[in-house]
C-alpha cells in the first residue's frame, strides 16, 4: 500500500518542477529584456556632416535629391546621478560642447567624439561616434542644360515632382554665404530657399499646397530662378564665402534656345490627333503661338481650353505655319504635314501564310 503513495509524491515533485520552469521562462527572459533596455549607449555612432555649427533647423543636401539634417549626440538612457562628459578626438576637424548637444565641425577631416560617464568616482566609456566632416561641393546635373529663351528655374514642386535640378550644393555650410555669377548680363540666376511658407509661390492650387506642405514639413531646399534674355550659351560660376574667406566651388553652363520647329516634316494617319505644341522645340513660357492650317480639309486645329491639337481629317498633305506673339509676329517657321490612309491588309493572305508555315 505504500507504492500509491510514493506515485503521488514523484508527481507532486514533478509538478512543483514544471512550474519553476515554467516560471523561469516567463520571467527571466523579461527581466533580461528590461536590463538590456537600460543599457547606457550613446545616440550615434558615425555621423556625416559639413562644415559650420550644427542646429535643429540646419539641413542640407547630401546629392541632387537626398535631403539631411543636423542631429544631437546624445545619451540614452542615463544613469541617475551620472555625469557624462564629451571629447574630440581632433578639435581642429570637429567640436562638441563637454555635455553634448550639436556639433560644430571646422574643417574637412575625420574626428572620433568619446562619451565617459563617471558614477560613484567610476570613469567608463559609454561610446563613441565616428564624426566625418565634408566640405561644400558642386553638383552638376548631367541630364541637360538647354532651356527656352524666357524665366524657368527649379522649386519645391519640380523637387516633390523628382525633377533634375542644374546644380546642387551638396554638404551646404549653414554659416557660409554662396552667390552664382553669370558670364553675361543677358542672363541671370539666383538661389531662392524653399520651405513650407513657400508653397504659395509654387502654385495657386490649394489642394496641392497642401500636399507640398505635408511633404516638405519642417525641412527646406535651395532651388534656383533664372531669366533669360536672348539664345546663347551662358556660364555660371558659385563661390562660397565663408569666415571672410571666397572660394570657388566650380562652375556650369547653360544653354538658352531660341523657339523652333521640331521637324520639318511629319506624317499622320487618317484619324490622328496630334498636340500643337508637339511642333515647336524651346515654346517659351506665357508666350502666345499662332498656328495657321493651309488646307484645313486635310488638316484641322481643334482648340479646348487651353489645350491645342490638330486632327487628320484625310489623306492629303498640307503646311502649318507657326508664328510667335501674334498672327503677324515673328515666323517660326513653316511643318509640311502629309496624311495617309492606314494600311489595310489581307487576312486570306495570313490564312495562306500559315497554311504554308
Amino acid at each position: 500500500m505504500e507504492r500509491p503513495k510514493i506515485k503521488i509524491t514523484r508527481l507532486l515533485a514533478l509538478l512543483a518542477l514544471c512550474c519553476t520552469l515554467l516560471a523561469g521562462n516567463l520571467f527571466i527572459p523579461g527581466k533580461i529584456a528590461e536590463a538590456a533596455a537600460k543599457k547606457t549607449t550613446i545616440s550615434a555612432t558615425t555621423m556625416t556632416i559639413p562644415v559650420g555649427k550644427m542646429g535643429n533647423k540646419v539641413y542640407w543636401n547630401q546629392n541632387s535629391w537626398e535631403l539631411s539634417n543636423a542631429q544631437k549626440l546624445a545619451v540614452k538612457n542615463p544613469v541617475k546621478g551620472a555625469t557624462y562628459q564629451y571629447t574630440s578626438s581632433n578639435t581642429k576637424v570637429a567640436k562638441i560642447a563637454k555635455n553634448g548637444g550639436y556639433l560644430t565641425g571646422l574643417k574637412a577631416g575625420s574626428a572620433t567624439i568619446t562619451c565617459t560617464q563617471t558614477y560613484k568616482n567610476k570613469k567608463t566609456t559609454v561610446g563613441k561616434c565616428k564624426v566625418t566632416v565634408k566640405n561644400a561641393a558642386l553638383s552638376v546635373s548631367s541630364y541637360g542644360n538647354q532651356f527656352a529663351v524666357g524665366n524657368g528655374g527649379f522649386n519645391l514642386a519640380d523637387y516633390y515632382s523628382a525633377l533634375d535640378s542644374l546644380f546642387t550644393i551638396t554638404y551646404r555650410n549653414p554659416n557660409a554665404t554662396y552667390t552664382l555669377t553669370s558670364s553675361n548680363a543677358d542672363f541671370s540666376i539666383k538661389e531662392v530657399k524653399y520651405d513650407a511658407s513657400k508653397v504659395k509661390d509654387v502654385t495657386d492650387n490649394k489642394e496641392y499646397q497642401d500636399v507640398l506642405k505635408s511633404f516638405i514639413g519642417s525641412r527646406y531646399l535651395y532651388g534656383y530662378q533664372f531669366t533669360a534674355k536672348k539664345a546663347g550659351t551662358y556660364t555660371v560660376t558659385v563661390k562660397e564665402t565663408y569666415n571672410k574667406k571666397t572660394k570657388t566651388l566650380g562652375n556650369f553652363k547653360v544653354e538658352i534656345k531660341d523657339t523652333s520647329i521640331s521637324e520639318s516634316t511629319k506624317e499622320l494617319y487618317v484619324g490622328d490627333y496630334l498636340g500643337a505644341f508637339n511642333l515647336l522645340d524651346y515654346a517659351k513660357e506665357n508666350t502666345k503661338y499662332y498656328f495657321d492650317v493651309k488646307d484645313t480639309s486635310v488638316l484641322s486645329l481643334n482648340q479646348d481650353g487651353s489645350d491645342l491639337s490638330f486632327y487628320a481629317n484625310k489623306a492629303g498633305t498640307t503646311e502649318v505655319t507657326i508664328r510667335e506673339g501674334s498672327e503677324q509676329g515673328t515666323l517660326i517657321g513653316t511643318v509640311t504635314i502629309t496624311v495617309i490612309e492606314e494600311s489595310s491588309y489581307d487576312y486570306d493572305d495570313f490564312d495562306d501564310y500559315d497554311e504554308w508555315m
